[in-house]
């Protein structure tokens, strides 16, 4: 039975009554960043270096084609990717059924590792960066783990000593049982049928049927009567009958969860800074002289998967780490490990608490942060989900604390597989957490393991988008995409693939036409790395263990229009101070209020430490942590308790970036309020990269109004900085209780519906008529497949013909019209809008390439490239490869090869999957719109 899997054990002892402590202020922190506007916007149009995406790159079985690997690099560094995590796995038996994929050498031998020094050559000659999971799957572990750094766990005997027992008692070693799947525990077992490896950890005695013990008083810790070589005890016993427990630790057998079919082996002791510096050190020995020097290498990071071992685990320093952390022995308590009604509630949720606080601190410190210690001797960084996902795993640490341990912190979100708990909250989504740790402990990247999945071949990237999006505004700001599976030449079209993640590799078929996606997330990962989160609020979640923090605005939330930072035990009394007021973390923010939220255990010397600081003027917020605040929202809107927009404000020394996403799948204009003073509006569009002013903004009184326009699941960053307030228009008025639609551009701004607007500058006023043209570009257009062509005289889903080829079609699909067009008027724009489209499209005008468009609005500017008269359009639509899957499955046909004969987490049938719509849907129109430009006075 594990502790940390009881949620009962990590009850409240007590808990502070300051319950709801909130800090809030968006004051600028004394550590900004300082790089110039015009530099952000330089970066901002072509980042490089972390902002770039990493992918998983999976090596299945570790069958590797040196070849395709040169090829598949080739292919990461022309979509516009940073790098890559080397992740060597195994599969389970449903996701390989008929065995495609062959056994490739051990992880690590010979043979692998002559792969992996080809794969780092390689991604030097490209400046990708290159990171290396230290094991074949996870948890950390290998066959090169002797017993002695292995996983371990505590074995007890139970002999029961009656009055009438006379001399010596011999106790028996512990029974081994069966692992939690009912087999034999892989443990290595000496000539003598005992495990190779045991220790002898205390010999106990209890009254026999003893319940419900205020106290250990009536424990006795015998231990030095015990003989070890003869198991026997001599032991003059009081009065009564006891129970005698024999402790042994030895080996819990666990393994590595899914290992290539040549590498299995155990998981290492997680809790031993000896286990952890042997299995570094192996990787290190083995990779240099290979590599040679690591910090000219592209190998930049190791990598440690998220802890996800099962049994409840031991270690030889336990009783050691225990006693000085919280000044008793363990031994007594030894008998509530397995059987929590041996004493009373209080002592033993106060024994739980304790025990759990002792391996937080073993593992933080002799696995995350020994790892890193050795990683940095040798120039690299150490990566992990030492955060979790331990919602749904056995994690034994204060979360904040495991991730601030290392240099980079990871968590991960899923692609539609929420995972939700009884409150209906997601426990798979692990951002705000990530976040929160990198903040306060100025690691500056808030790395994701991103679309983890099970929606094999039925995502593109304007699916993706929405995660993605949602993932910054928690404050994501580095992405390591789950995942590119590794695919030797003869594995077919789509490939082999693992069964989770979204497959994100050289074999999807519109990874041709994914750059302009992936320059997306480097754009936003990249002003989010330069600038500094800012919140209205410093919560203190507490000391829990494990204390896990769930996504924003869930469980805690100060109120619409307000973010908030999370600080643990460890950086409060460490970091935390109160100026003029204001509560601080140097380096990381200025706040005004601090919270604690409810029923959450607290740390005596953190309560003392903030009532200290109360004393010098900071303020403690109630349960309404709003009416602490002293400054209005951050970001405001009419109907903000809806959600329909969110956002996520960052801030640099000369301007404050607020990220502002459309939650909804419809267009949304609103008027919004931004908390800031003085300053003048931009906006940074990271599909296009491009900075457009805004010509619609109003000061009034401690917000500047902005009219916003976002089409469906958009994002975009609205910027404030000091420079001359150019001319613009206040406020906008249509027919609606919202702004009109309308879009900025570098000219001014569009209207894009009929209609009379009002547009208003100071106390003058002017009513305008917005005509923008519509003309569909109907009739037939040229569709040609690579193997088939149609003349399509309307547009429809590929889904919708009657041909199978078409049908189950998975590719480029190429549509090409002719049409007359006009030329644009004067203060005019005329945009192609393809309208819906499955998936991608990339546009091509009078012979020349406008772009690519992954996620609607699928709207080109055609001005410069339309001609009076005849023009030639071609459209390259690209969809996803699951209708060829299941085409086959249907048909008979094997177009398709690949390991996964079932989609979903093997579990639905090929021919079971529903078809996607596909190719361009339309309906196709050009578009004139008039650009209104506000006058200088």
């Amino acid at each position: 039975m594990s502790l940390f899997l009881k949620k009962k054990i990590f009850s409240c002892a007590y808990v502070l009554a300051l319950a709801g402590l909130v800090v809030a202020s968006c004051s600028r922190t004394s550590t900004e960043k300082k790089a110039s506007l015009a530099e952000l916007k330089k970066g901002f149009l072509n980042p490089t270096g972390t902002a770039r995406a990493k992918v998983y790159w999976w090596w299945l079985n570790g069958y590797t084609d040196t070849l395709r690997l040169r090829e598949e690099l080739h292919a990461i560094k022309e979509a516009g990717l940073g790098g890559v995590d080397l992740f060597e796995i195994g599969l389970p038996p449903a996701s390989d059924p008929n065995q495609l994929i062959p056994a490739g050498p051990a992880f690590m031998s010979d043979s692998s590792l002559r792969a992996i020094a080809f794969a780092l050559r390689e991604a030097k000659k490209l400046d990708l960066e290159v990171g290396f999971n230290l094991a074949s799957s996870w948890n950390a572990g290998g066959s090169w783990v002797e017993p002695k750094h292995a996983a371990k766990t505590l074995y007890f005997s139970k002999t029961t000593l009656t009055p009438t027992v006379q001399g010596t008692l011999s106790l028996p070693f512990p029974t081994i049982p069966p692992d939690r799947q009912g087999r034999p525990r892989a443990i290595v077992y000496g000539p003598d049928g005992k495990p190779a490896y045991y220790e002898e950890v205390a010999v106990i005695a209890v009254p026999a049927g003893a319940r419900n013990l205020a106290d250990t008083s009536g424990i006795q810790n015998i231990s030095n009567y015990f003989n070890p070589k003869t198991e026997t005890l001599s032991w003059q016993a009081p009065a009564g009958t006891w129970d005698i427990y024999r402790y042994v630790c030895s080996n819990s057998g666990e393994q590595l969860l899914r290992p290539s079919p040549r590498s299995a082996g155990p998981i290492l002791d997680h809790f031993d800074s000896s286990a952890t510096r042997m299995h570094v050190t192996y990787f290190l020995d083995r990779l240099q002289p290979l590599v040679g020097d690591f910090k000219t290498s592209a190998l930049k990071y190791l990598y440690l998967a998220s802890y996800e071992a099962k049994d409840f685990a031991w270690t030889p320093t336990l009783p050691a780490k225990f006693r000085e952390l919280h000044g008793y022995d363990i031994y007594k308590y030894l008998p509530a490990v397995y059987d929590q009604e041996v004493f009373s509630t209080p002592t033993t949720e106060r024994f739980n608490y304790d025990f759990a606080k002792t391996y937080s601190e073993l593992m933080i410190q002799n696995h995350y942060r020994k790892a890193k210690e050795i990683c940095n001797q040798h120039g690299l960084q150490i990566i992990s989900e030492s955060g979790g996902p331990g919602h749904m795993h056995h994690i034994p640490v204060e979360t904040l604390k495991a991730l601030g341990s290392l240099d980079v912190p990871r968590g991960e979100f899923w692609y539609k597989r929420p995972y939700y708990d009884k409150d209906s909250v997601d426990m798979v989504w692990l951002v705000k957490e990530i976040a929160a740790a990198s903040h306060i402990y100025k690691r500056g990247i808030v790395e994701e393991e991103a679309f983890t999945s099970y929606w094999d071949w039925q995502e593109a990237p304007a699916d993706l988008k929405v995660f993605a999006d949602r993932a910054f505004c928690e404050g994501m700001n580095r992405l390591v995409i789950h995942g590119f599976t590794h695919n030797p030449r003869e594995m077919g079209f789509p490939g082999i693939a693992y069964f989770a993640g979204t497959h994100y590799n050289d074999r999807r078929v519109w990874w041709p036409q994914v750059k302009p996606f992936n320059d997306y997330l480097a754009r936003i990962s990249y002003l989010l790395q330069q600038a500094q989160f800012q919140a209205d609020v410093l919560y203190y979640y507490g000391d829990d263990i494990p204390n896990l923090v769930p996504p924003k605005n869930t469980r805690f939330k100060v109120g619409d229009g307000y973010d908030y930072e999370i600080v643990n035990t460890e950086i409060l009394l460490r970091d935390l101070t109160v100026e003029n007021g204001e509560w601080v973390l140097p380096g990381v923010g200025r706040y005004q209020v601090l919270s604690l939220g409810k029923g959450h255990r607290a740390n005596p010397q953190a309560a003392a430490k903030i009532k200290a600081l109360q004393a010098k003027g900071g303020i403690v917020a109630g349960d309404d942590i709003r009416a602490s605040l002293s400054v209005p929202p951050d970001f405001s809107y009419q109907d903000a308790d809806k959600g329909t927009l969110d956002y996520i404000h960052y801030a640099t020394h000369e301007a404050d970036f607020y990220l502002v996403r459309n939650t909804t799948d419809a267009w949304v204009s609103r008027e919004v309020g931004f908390r800031q003073v003085g300053k003048v509006p931009e906006l940074w569009d990271p599909t296009s990269g491009q900075v457009v002013p805004v010509s619609i903004f109003d000061q009034r009184e401690k917000h500047i109004q902005v009219p916003l326009t976002l089409a469906p699941f958009e994002a975009y960053f609205v910027v404030f900085s000091k420079q001359k307030v150019p001319a613009h228009y206040t406020a906008v008025g249509g027919a609606g209780a919202h702004p009109p639609l309308l879009r900025y551009t570098p000219e001014g701004v569009q209207f894009l519906e009929k209609g009379v607007v009002t547009l208003k500058k100071g106390n003058q006023e002017e009513s305008l008529e917005s005509t923008p043209t519509v003309q569909p570009l109907e009739g037939t257009w040229s569709l040609r497949f690579p193997a088939d062509s149609v003349a399509a005289t309307t547009l429809q889903s590929w889904t919708d013909f009657d041909a199978p080829d078409i049908k189950y079609f998975a590719g480029t699909g190429t549509y090409q019209k002719t049409f007359d067009g006009k030329s644009t008027p004067p203060g005019q724009r005329t945009y192609l809008d393809l309208g819906d489209v499955a998936e991608v499209a990339t546009l091509w005008l009078n012979g020349q390439r406008v772009g690519t468009s992954w996620a609607p609005p699928h709207r080109f500017d055609v001005t410069a490239l339309l001609r009076e008269g005849t023009n030639q359009l071609r459209v390259e639509v690209a969809n996803t490869e699951s209708n060829r899957l299941t085409g086959d499955a249907l048909t008979g046909t094997q177009f398709t090869k690949t390991n996964i004969v079932k989609a979903n987490k093997n579990l639905t049938p090929w021919g079971e999957v529903p078809l996607k719509k596909s190719g361009l849907l339309g309906p196709v129109t050009l578009q004139g719109v008039k650009t209104f430009s506000p006058r200088a006075e």
